[in-house]
């Protein structure tokens, strides 16, 4: 399985075994291992997302479908997105 993951930082692609069940929270995961700095910008020291931070798959909040327990598929794409705030 094959992901994009986004950021304001640029772009990582994830290759996650296939037929592989996989969540937003575990494909955030996975980053650890391989880009640990950009894993400390999106989730804090306990794995929870960012609280200043909004997670799209394929353009949809994923607070509309199951929060990071969304399930992932082949090609799906993952957006990081700083929440802008202020007045």
């Amino acid at each position: 399985m094959r992901l994009k993951v986004a950021s304001s930082q640029g772009e990582l692609w994830l290759e996650l075994p296939e037929h592989a069940s996989v969540n937003v929270g575990q494909a955030l995961q996975s980053v650890k291992d391989g880009n640990p700095e950009a894993y400390r910008r999106w989730c804090d020291s306990q794995g929870r997302l960012r609280r200043s931070l909004a997670v799209f798959v394929n353009g949809e909040h994923v607070r509309y479908r199951k929060g990071m327990e969304t399930e992932l598929s082949d090609g799906d794409e993952v957006y990081i997105i700083p929440m802008i705030a202020g007045g």
